[in-house]
């Protein structure tokens, strides 16, 4: 990361100017120009009344796209203003309380500063511009876990109306020649390098706020003043000039929203089943289309994990008593909070069904949240669905090659 020291005010002693650190990936023309109106804005004297008299220095951390903005909150020479990146980011350190109360944002702790919309782009040897993708649309996409534009649409189709449709969609295009990239914004670098058809990436236009085709999902970048920030009344000030120039929207409440807690099981489930089982997905790929792709064993490519996990249902088979004390061994394993536990082993009791939005919601707001944040239970749920899914492309792959063997 540079670091770069642009003074907000002609002809001032650099040492005698106050400091504000503003980390942000935005590029440099539009950094200067950010610049350029916070010096017109303090020579106007706008911000006299937060005590923002004289020069204020902007010392822009520039940030790469890949760069966790979690972590950077955590140093202990942390940055005073958290400046663009995906809301995801933001809503994740609200929730671990990293973030001020921001000035002229009621009840918030971040805001909107830009919006646009993740599309998918084609390839140069495919065709300029966008088009619409379909199941058989070949996209290469990267790691959700670690890529907040994979992560964001992947979401779209996901936590919609038509869950199954959306990780069938997801399983294909993992599946690609290419497979997933391990880092933010390998996939849009093959796609510019011709290695790759389309990928999904940000596309910013001004007034931009709702997806307007099936194949888009609205993006939205933050803005916030980090607590361990050791310059306060001029990160107050810099927070204050974005606000009036109207750039500032509150950020959106949870309606009709996916919980964060819900989209970070989501991100695990895909990670899992699409990139740490992605040598199995592929070979399952390689081997159905050169058998026809016959719709049966398709239709088990595609399909979400079950719930409960196949190895808890498998201890459950027997249906006595020795079954059940090994389930109840293994919930308290995974889950030692005795509510937690609790809700676990009713939850692998009840009738099975598969991984959806509701279901992940459920996991979620398990035992007020306790069961999802136990990190034995995530990392066994995890490994649960890794193995799943291996399993699963493996049986695909041996169940066509035998059939036209």
């Amino acid at each position: 990361m540079i670091l770069a020291l642009l003074l907000a005010a002609g002809g001032c002693d650099r040492l005698a100017a106050r400091r504000v650190v503003v980390a942000t990936s935005w590029p440099a023309a539009e950094r200067e120009r950010m610049v350029e109106e916070f010096v017109r804005w303090l020579a106007a004297g706008s911000g006299a009344g937060d005590g923002a008299r004289g020069p204020i220095a902007i010392d822009w951390l520039v940030l790469d796209p890949g760069d966790d903005r979690e972590q950077l909150a955590k140093r202990r020479d942390a940055p005073d203003v958290l400046f663009g990146g995906s809301s995801l980011d933001f809503e994740r350190l609200a929730a671990s309380g990293r973030l001020a109360p921001l000035p002229q944002v009621e009840s918030s702790t971040w805001a909107v500063v830009r919006r646009g919309e993740v599309r998918v782009e084609e390839s140069p040897r495919v065709g300029a511009g966008t088009a619409p993708v379909d199941d058989r649309t070949e996209v290469a996409f990267d790691d959700p876990r670690i890529d907040p534009v994979s992560m964001a649409w992947a979401e779209g189709p996901l936590f919609g109306s038509a869950f199954a449709e959306g990780y069938a969609r997801l399983v294909r295009a993992a599946g690609c020649r290419r497979g997933v990239g391990s880092r933010t914004g390998a996939a849009a670098a093959a796609v510019a390098r011709g290695e790759a058809d389309r990928a999904p990436v940000v596309m910013f236009d001004r007034g931009s706020s709702t997806a307007s085709r099936p194949d888009q999902v609205p993006w939205l970048e933050g803005v916030a003043i980090l607590r361990t920030g050791l310059n306060r009344a001029a990160a107050v000030a810099f927070v204050r000039f974005l606000a009036s120039e109207g750039r500032l929207v509150p950020a959106p409440g949870p309606d009709g929203r996916a919980s964060l807690a819900a989209r970070e099981l989501m991100a695990d489930l895909l990670g899992a089943t699409l990139v740490d089982a992605q040598d199995e997905l592929r070979e399952a790929w390689v081997v159905l289309e050169r058998n026809g792709s016959p719709a049966k064993e398709l239709r088990w490519m595609t399909e979400p994990p079950p719930w409960p996990p196949a190895s808890v249902a498998k201890l459950l088979a027997p249906q006595d008593e020795a079954a059940m004390r090994l389930v109840e061994d293994l919930a308290g394993q995974v889950a030692p909070d005795a509510g937690a536990r609790a809700w676990l082993v009713r939850s692998w009791l009840s009738p099975a069904r598969s991984i959806d939005r509701d279901l992940l919601e459920e996991l979620a707001r398990a035992a007020d949240g306790a069961l999802v944040r136990e990190p034995r239970f995530r990392e066994w749920l995890r490994a649960e669905w890794t193995a799943w899914a291996r399993q699963r492309y493996r049986r695909v792959s041996r169940v066509v090659a035998g059939s036209r063997s």
